[in-house]
């Protein structure tokens, strides 16, 4: 019985966030039109139209609602000790930095040491990267534990930040890694973390019904740094943390295309003595669309490659991250293969 009402919660509130994901979308776009919170169209962007920029607001305010309402009605409960209030307070303060980010402009720098500060945050809620263990020795980071933490927070939002650059691709790519993160906490009876994950799954589809191609509405920074937030959060506190290959092999293997993009884009900028926060049209998605992608091409074929690098985070998961480091090195072969063959294809006659 008690497996049955935790089965009914993990469909059930995921569903209920769908759907109130969607109903927002019509206040959410009067709101952004109202007080111009809008993306103008420009020589570095794709679309050609105005459209409102605030879509995450569908997201984070579909996930905090059913989550609030699951921390009081649902059977589940959580699988690590955190703070509640904290947890919710670091969420709010990501998505504002990021509403903030799209509404105003912060600079860079600023804009580092406050995500920073939603990392401590985060950290200090709880999910703080107190050990490891590497072949079969436990490491305790001590001071360094609140270091690690920020940085994998920080990594991991500007990761989702940054590849949320065409209709669809960010909100497409990270359904695909809560799908899995999904079915990744169930292999380990994590059902809270199923829970999160199914919610954050159900918000985003919601949402991503209006930013398929053509896109009546963006995610903006505010979603993106919500999500790359969660998303940290969720490694952070689902997955085993028995081996070093568990608690990061997985997050890394479900977002590694728009990570791989962040070190490409880093290093490339640093070799021409470029700011490597400087907004450019060099991502992966910019480079497909100078090959001649069309932006439903260049989707499908990064949902694909998603798709694929989960069902091996599944096998890691199956595995007890055996292989872990195995699969992860093919896949980073991989990975930069597919770049080095862009690479080619631009530098041939008129690509």
């Amino acid at each position: 019985m008690y497996f049955d009402g935790m089965f009914y919660d993990v469909v059930m509130y995921p569903v209920l966030a769908f759907i109130l994901s969607l109903l927002l979308f019509r206040p959410v776009k009067k709101l952004a039109l109202m007080f111009s919170w809008v993306d103008i169209p420009n020589e570095r962007k794709i679309h050609t139209v105005v459209t409102p920029r605030i879509g995450g607001a569908m997201i984070f305010t579909s996930f905090m609602v059913l989550f609030l309402a699951a921390q009081k009605y649902s059977i589940i409960k959580p699988a690590v000790n955190f703070s509640l209030p904290l947890f919710v307070f670091s969420m709010v303060c990501a998505f504002v930095l990021g509403f903030i980010d799209d509404v105003k402009g912060i600079r860079a720098i600023p804009k580092l040491a406050m995500q920073l500060a939603v990392g401590l945050v985060i950290a200090h809620a709880g999910f703080a990267v107190k050990y490891v263990t590497v072949l079969g020795h436990i490491v305790h980071l001590h001071y360094w534990a609140y270091p690690v933490t920020m940085i994998w927070v920080v990594t991991l939002l500007n990761a989702v930040n940054l590849i949320d650059g065409i209709d669809g691709l960010a909100s497409g790519i990270l359904i695909i890694a809560f799908i899995f993160t999904f079915a990744i906490s169930l292999i380990e009876k994590n059902y809270f973390l199923a829970l999160m994950s199914g919610l954050l799954t159900g918000s985003i589809l919601g949402f991503y019904v209006f930013n398929f191609p053509p896109a009546k509405i963006f995610m903006g920074d505010g979603g993106a740094y919500f999500l790359g937030a969660m998303y940290a959060t969720l490694s952070l506190a689902g997955f085993k943390k028995t081996t070093m290959a568990i608690m990061f092999a997985i997050p890394l293997v479900l977002l590694i295309l728009p990570l791989f993009d962040i070190i490409y884009i880093v290093v490339r900028r640093t070799k021409r003595k470029e700011n490597p926060f400087k907004a450019d049209k060099n991502h992966i998605h910019h480079r497909l669309l100078g090959l001649g992608f069309s932006v439903r091409q260049i989707n499908f074929l990064i949902y694909i490659a998603c798709v694929v690098f989960g069902i091996i985070s599944v096998l890691i998961a199956l595995t007890d991250g055996k292989y872990a480091m195995l699969f992860f090195l093919m896949i980073v072969c991989l990975v930069f293969a597919g770049f080095w063959v862009i690479r080619i294809l631009e530098k041939r006659p008129g690509g």
